[in-house]
Protein backbone atom coordinates (compact mmCIF):
# COMPACT_ATOMS: atom_id res chain seq x y z
CA UNK A 1 0.00 0.00 0.00
CA UNK A 2 1.24 3.32 -1.28
CA UNK A 3 1.59 5.74 1.42
CA UNK A 4 2.26 9.60 0.62
CA UNK A 5 3.63 12.70 2.86
CA UNK A 6 0.75 15.63 2.14
CA UNK A 7 1.45 18.68 3.42
CA UNK A 8 -0.99 22.12 3.11
CA UNK A 9 1.45 25.17 3.26
CA UNK A 10 0.09 28.73 2.88
CA UNK A 11 0.60 30.64 -0.59
CA UNK A 12 2.28 33.75 1.13
CA UNK A 13 2.27 37.49 -0.55
CA UNK A 14 5.83 36.97 -1.09
CA UNK A 15 5.67 34.24 -3.47
CA UNK A 16 3.56 35.85 -5.79
CA UNK A 17 5.64 37.71 -8.53
CA UNK A 18 5.38 40.60 -11.11
CA UNK A 19 3.52 38.61 -13.16
CA UNK A 20 0.85 37.77 -10.59
CA UNK A 21 1.42 33.52 -10.14
CA UNK A 22 3.70 32.25 -7.66
CA UNK A 23 7.70 32.44 -9.14
CA UNK A 24 9.04 29.36 -10.45
CA UNK A 25 11.90 28.92 -7.77
CA UNK A 26 9.06 28.82 -4.97
CA UNK A 27 7.90 25.50 -5.87
CA UNK A 28 10.97 24.53 -4.75
CA UNK A 29 10.47 25.90 -1.07
CA UNK A 30 7.31 24.35 -0.94
CA UNK A 31 9.18 21.06 -1.81
CA UNK A 32 11.87 21.40 0.52
CA UNK A 33 9.06 21.82 3.62
CA UNK A 34 7.34 18.68 2.67
CA UNK A 35 10.82 16.70 2.73
CA UNK A 36 12.18 18.65 5.33
CA UNK A 37 8.84 17.57 7.37
CA UNK A 38 9.19 14.22 5.81
CA UNK A 39 13.17 13.78 6.92
CA UNK A 40 11.84 15.17 10.32
CA UNK A 41 9.25 12.25 11.08
CA UNK A 42 11.60 9.54 9.54
CA UNK A 43 14.11 10.84 12.29
CA UNK A 44 16.60 11.92 10.00
CA UNK A 45 16.55 15.38 11.26
CA UNK A 46 16.57 16.12 14.72
CA UNK A 47 17.84 19.47 14.94
CA UNK A 48 19.26 22.06 12.05
CA UNK A 49 22.95 20.78 12.53
CA UNK A 50 22.37 16.69 12.25
CA UNK A 51 21.18 16.70 8.82
CA UNK A 52 21.93 13.18 7.31
CA UNK A 53 21.79 13.47 3.94
CA UNK A 54 22.60 16.49 1.05
CA UNK A 55 20.27 17.03 -1.98
CA UNK A 56 22.48 15.77 -5.34
CA UNK A 57 19.40 17.06 -7.47
CA UNK A 58 15.75 18.61 -7.93
CA UNK A 59 13.59 18.71 -11.27
CA UNK A 60 10.29 20.73 -11.40
CA UNK A 61 7.95 20.80 -14.31
CA UNK A 62 5.75 22.98 -13.99
CA UNK A 63 2.02 22.61 -15.48
CA UNK A 64 -0.51 25.08 -14.13
CA UNK A 65 0.49 28.94 -12.67
CA UNK A 66 -0.41 29.03 -9.28
CA UNK A 67 -2.11 31.95 -8.85
CA UNK A 68 -3.86 33.80 -6.35
CA UNK A 69 -5.11 30.53 -4.12
CA UNK A 70 -4.53 30.77 -0.24
CA UNK A 71 -3.27 27.17 0.14
CA UNK A 72 -1.50 24.31 -2.07
CA UNK A 73 -0.97 20.93 -1.41
CA UNK A 74 2.30 19.55 -1.63
CA UNK A 75 2.57 15.29 -1.48
CA UNK A 76 5.49 13.61 -1.68
CA UNK A 77 6.82 9.59 -1.67
CA UNK A 78 9.74 7.80 -2.13
CA UNK A 79 10.15 6.88 -5.76
CA UNK A 80 13.94 5.09 -5.66
CA UNK A 81 16.41 3.98 -3.06
CA UNK A 82 19.80 3.17 -4.44
CA UNK A 83 23.00 2.24 -2.26
CA UNK A 84 23.55 5.68 -1.03
CA UNK A 85 20.67 7.46 -2.28
CA UNK A 86 17.12 7.99 -2.99
CA UNK A 87 14.70 10.08 -4.96
CA UNK A 88 11.40 11.99 -3.75
CA UNK A 89 8.39 12.54 -5.96
CA UNK A 90 6.04 15.71 -5.47
CA UNK A 91 3.55 16.86 -6.76
CA UNK A 92 2.22 20.69 -5.79
CA UNK A 93 -1.10 21.09 -6.35
CA UNK A 94 -4.22 24.02 -5.88
CA UNK A 95 -7.47 22.40 -5.41
CA UNK A 96 -8.16 20.43 -7.65
CA UNK A 97 -5.20 21.49 -10.01
CA UNK A 98 -2.12 19.91 -10.42
CA UNK A 99 1.00 22.70 -10.65
CA UNK A 100 3.65 21.34 -10.50
CA UNK A 101 5.33 17.82 -10.57
CA UNK A 102 9.25 17.22 -8.85
CA UNK A 103 11.50 15.28 -7.79
CA UNK A 104 15.05 15.72 -5.86
CA UNK A 105 17.98 12.88 -5.09
CA UNK A 106 18.90 12.82 -1.80
CA UNK A 107 22.44 11.68 -0.66
CA UNK A 108 23.18 10.09 2.50
CA UNK A 109 26.03 12.21 4.05
CA UNK A 110 28.92 12.45 7.25
CA UNK A 111 28.98 16.12 7.39
CA UNK A 112 31.75 15.03 10.18
CA UNK A 113 33.60 13.16 7.61
CA UNK A 114 32.12 15.58 4.51
CA UNK A 115 31.13 12.00 2.53
CA UNK A 116 28.33 10.21 1.39
CA UNK A 117 27.96 7.19 2.85
CA UNK A 118 25.53 3.80 2.58
CA UNK A 119 22.04 4.16 3.75
CA UNK A 120 21.85 2.20 6.62
CA UNK A 121 19.18 -0.46 6.80
CA UNK A 122 17.21 1.46 9.70
CA UNK A 123 17.23 4.28 7.32
CA UNK A 124 16.37 1.67 4.25
CA UNK A 125 13.41 0.41 6.14
CA UNK A 126 12.13 3.29 6.82
CA UNK A 127 12.46 4.81 3.49
CA UNK A 128 10.34 1.72 2.08
CA UNK A 129 6.95 2.71 4.11
CA UNK A 130 6.98 5.72 1.70
CA UNK A 131 8.03 4.30 -1.38
CA UNK A 132 5.74 4.50 -4.33
CA UNK A 133 5.84 4.53 -8.29
CA UNK A 134 7.72 6.94 -10.11
CA UNK A 135 6.60 10.24 -11.75
CA UNK A 136 7.04 10.04 -15.49
CA UNK A 137 8.34 13.68 -16.65
CA UNK A 138 8.05 14.62 -20.06
CA UNK A 139 10.53 13.86 -22.70
CA UNK A 140 12.14 16.93 -24.26
CA UNK A 141 13.62 16.78 -27.42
Amino acid sequence: MLVKFRVALPVQFRDIDRMGHVNHAVYLQYMETARVMLAKRLGMIRTVSSSSFIVAMAHVEYKQPIREEEHVTVTCWISRIGTRSWDLDYTVRSGRVENAIGRTTQVSYDYKTRKTVKISERLRKNLQKWAGKPIKFREIS
